[in-house]
């Protein structure tokens, strides 16, 4: 998880949306992870 978020830092992205089962790093527009198909995302404002 915290290279996910130096690399969304590195990159200038204002958040970061992951998957609270799984951990995919899942897109702003989806809203179920497309691994585990979980509705459980988290949304991390940087």
């Amino acid at each position: 998880m915290i290279e996910r978020l130096r690399q969304a830092v590195a990159s200038r992205q204002q958040s970061h949306r992951e998957c609270r089962r799984c951990g995919t790093t899942v897109e702003s527009s989806a809203a179920t992870c497309p691994v585990c198909d979980s509705g459980d995302i988290v949304q991390y404002e940087l």
